[in-house]
Formats: C-alpha cells, sequence, structure tokens
C-alpha cells in the first residue's frame, strides 16, 4: 500500500495485515501531524473520496484491501477562518430569509413561511456547529474565554434554547408564538452568535494561539 500525504510519499509503520484498518493509519498519521499543528482534512482511497457519507464505514476497512491511500492536511486556522466567514454570510443571508418569513406569518401564508424556514433552521444549523468545531479545532479552553462575564458554553446554550422553542412552536403549530419568538428571540440569538465568530477569529490573532 502506498501512503501519500500533501501529495507526498510516506512510510508508515503500520503493517500491512488484515487486522489494522483505515482508522488506525489516519490516527497515525494525526499523530505525526500533532506537534506541527495541522489536521487531516480530505482522505482518498483508491482514487475514492471517503470523507463524506459512509466515512464512518470507510474508517472500518482493512489496509489490507487498500493500494493506495491519499491525505490532505491544513493549518486549522486557515480552515476556521474560512468557517467563520462562511457562517457570518450565513447569519447575514438567514436575518433577510427571517423577515419574510415573519411577513408570511402576519399574513398567514403558513404554506409560504415553511420552506423559508427550514432553510433558515439548516443555516443556524450549521453556523452553531461551525462555532462548535471551531473552539475545538483551536483547541479553545471554552472556560477561559468570555463575552459579557459569559463563558462560551453559556453563550452556545442560548441559541440551544431558542431552537427548541422554534421546534416546540412548529410541532405545535403555535404560528403566533413562532413569529414572536422569531421577531423578538433571534435577533439576541444572532447577536450571540456574532459575538462567537468575532471570539474565535480574535483568538487566532492572540500570540499564544499560533
Amino acid at each position: 500500500m502506498d501512503v501519500y500525504l500533501d501529495d507526498e510519499r510516506i512510510d508508515t509503520s503500520l503493517p500491512l495485515c488484515e487486522e489494522h484498518r483505515l482508522v488506525d493509519l489516519v490516527n497515525d498519521i494525526r499523530a505525526r501531524l500533532f506537534d506541527a499543528g495541522r489536521i487531516i482534512v480530505a482522505i482518498r482511497c483508491n482514487g475514492l473520496d471517503v470523507t463524506g457519507v459512509g466515512f464512518g464505514e470507510a474508517l472500518q476497512r482493512s489496509i489490507s484491501t487498500i493500494d493506495r491511500v491519499d491525505m490532505a492536511s491544513a493549518m486549522p486556522e486557515s480552515l476556521v477562518e474560512e468557517a467563520m466567514s462562511n457562517a457570518g454570510s450565513l447569519l447575514d443571508a438567514a436575518e433577510k430569509v427571517t423577515e419574510a418569513i415573519v411577513s408570511d406569518l402576519t399574513q398567514g401564508d403558513v404554506s409560504s413561511a415553511m420552506p423559508k424556514l427550514q432553510e433558515c433552521c439548516s443555516a443556524w444549523s450549521q453556523v452553531h456547529d461551525g462555532i462548535c468545531n471551531a473552539v475545538s479545532m483551536l483547541r479553545i479552553n471554552a472556560e477561559s474565554l468570555s463575552v459579557d462575564g459569559r463563558s462560551v458554553d453559556q453563550l452556545m446554550a442560548g441559541p440551544c434554547e431558542q431552537l427548541r422553542q422554534v421546534r416546540e412552536a412548529i410541532e405545535a403549530q403555535d404560528f403566533v408564538l413562532l413569529s414572536d419568538v422569531l421577531t423578538y428571540e433571534f435577533p439576541a440569538v444572532t447577536d450571540t452568535w456574532r459575538k462567537m465568530i468575532e471570539l474565535v477569529l480574535a483568538h487566532m490573532t492572540q500570540p499564544s494561539s499560533k
């Protein structure tokens, strides 16, 4: 089996035998990258991408059945910066769509509002997960950072609660409550996410984060 990292062939200490899985190889390479501060961002086996759907299953594949593995690595900071930029764009778009949703609900046009709300929920989920992943990727100590006296964990708990209210309002078909939550609660939620994005980006500029 040939193993390539960032287009350069590397040796692996893992024996080419049935008992070792792709996950063992990935962990071996990940450990080598740790000191350099890099992370694995893509994996291909025999020319096929395995980092998408079915990733967990692919990791359990025996390396004895693989002829070539290609891995790509990157610095976490570059990925996080791009992710936070995307998160900001998603929030901008979702804010405009939210206004349209409230307008539809006010007019009783639920059928028009629901697809838009689904779009917003998807965006909010991506933003929330992106921030959480960024905190983890940068190995930020959640207890050491705060905004307005609130820790990272406390900040991220707020949006979760508001998303829960949105879900419950939809399930109960209480569209008056749904409109109220979107109108009066979500501006603060969006503001929280924006503060978290700024916090993450600011952390990357600190000397200790390099």
